[in-house]
């Protein structure tokens, strides 16, 4: 008897990620994925379970990634400051970011929630309450950073790379408390 063949998963997400940049959400299929993976289709399911597992584990590794780069940006020990700092940069420079406000529409427009997203959230930013000035500067450009993302990433509103850039130097000027 043969022995079974084991289930790239990584491979497999880097397989439905190729799939939703060529196309929409909706191309996002276990066959989908299994035709751009070279696996059975029956592999691709047994692996995520659900199209919404697959989008949370792809959602979930893409976290992961940018937690990375922003650990990288914050520094060992960061003040909230710095930490706000490291996200604002770290936002300017997603370059997957249609991508990945498209998995989390998608994921909200399935009607789950995803738990990692929630997480990754509140390990960047806490619960959002705010005493201090600083603390409320802070969550304003936190905010602003992702509206800013969403907006050009999810609504697809048209930010020049320029514009882009501007807009995430204010939001550091902002949390420097370089602004008026």
């Amino acid at each position: 008897m043969a022995r079974p063949r084991t289930i790239d998963r990584e491979r497999l997400l880097d397989a439905a990620e190729s799939v939703v940049a060529a196309g929409r959400i909706a191309a996002l299929t276990f066959g989908s994925v299994a035709a751009a993976s070279g696996v059975p289709k029956a592999s691709v399911q047994s692996a995520f379970g659900t199209r919404e597992g697959m989008i949370d584990a792809m959602l979930q590794r893409w976290l992961a990634r940018e937690e990375q780069r922003f650990e990288r940006a914050a520094g060992k020990r960061p003040s909230a400051r710095k930490r706000m700092q490291a996200h604002i940069r770290t936002t300017e420079e997603e370059d997957t970011g249609s991508r990945m406000a498209t998995l989390l529409a998608a994921l909200a427009g399935s009607g789950e929630q995803s738990a990692s997203t929630a997480a990754w959230y509140r390990a960047r930013i806490g619960s959002l309450t705010a005493k201090t000035r600083e603390q409320r500067r802070l969550r304003v450009a936190f905010l602003a950073a992702e509206g800013a993302f969403y907006i050009r990433h999810l609504v697809g509103f048209p930010i020049s790379e320029a514009l882009w850039h501007d807009i995430f130097e204010d939001l550091l000027a902002f949390v420097a408390g370089d602004s008026e």
